[in-house]
């Protein structure tokens, strides 16, 4: 079941600009193919945000002001997986307070993107089922985004996207061979427990 929306966060489709590094675009164009509409948060007009729904063209570094706007909307208009939330989810209500000061248009004065298409962009991954989100290197090597990838990982949670066929899968390596490049076990045996 592919997702009818795709939210690709600092990525693009050719992979992640690491030197053992691979295209790995192939599943989002089939996806396209297949219907799947994209939501693009990227500073340049890219490939895929040449192709989107919506490209969200983005003030560097301003991505969590950005989710907090979405997961304001989301919250707000009641947009959100009340089921998911409810049997899943912890923190909720400090959440819901907190992304109070993130309206889409004081979002919009902090990244440059337009708080009507902030608007639309919560709405339409909200309302999507299944809807799936990938984020890329920009964030994976900064530390300073960890808050972001958590604002990221609440968009998931809220919308009850995780682990549902078209959303965003939880896996393990099939069968045990880790597929890229080392499992946290793998690190340790490497390095030992303190690395």
């Amino acid at each position: 079941v592919p997702p009818k929306v795709l939210l690709s966060w600092a990525r693009n489709l050719a992979g992640s600009g690491c030197a053992d590094h691979y295209f790995s675009g192939h599943w989002a164009i089939d996806m396209m193919k297949r219907g799947t509409k994209l939501i693009v948060v990227d500073p340049v007009c890219s490939w895929e945000a040449s192709r989107a729904e919506l490209w969200l063209q983005i003030r560097p570094g301003t991505d969590g002001a950005l989710a907090l706007a979405m997961l304001n909307v989301i919250i707000n208009e009641n947009l959100y997986d009340r089921e998911f939330v409810t049997k899943w989810t912890h923190g909720f209500d400090e959440l819901k307070k907190r992304v109070q000061e993130y309206t889409p248009e004081k979002a919009a004065a902090i990244t440059w993107v337009p708080a009507e298409k902030i608007v639309r962009a919560a709405r339409m991954y909200a309302t999507a089922k299944p809807a799936a989100m990938r984020f890329g290197q920009p964030l994976d090597s900064n530390r300073e985004a960890t808050s972001t990838i958590h604002a990221l990982n609440c968009l998931w949670a809220l919308t009850g996207n995780i682990d549902i066929p078209g959303g965003n899968v939880i896996s393990r390596p099939p069968f045990g061979v880790t597929i890229y490049p080392y499992s946290t076990q793998e690190v340790i045996d490497l390095y030992g427990e303190e690395f």
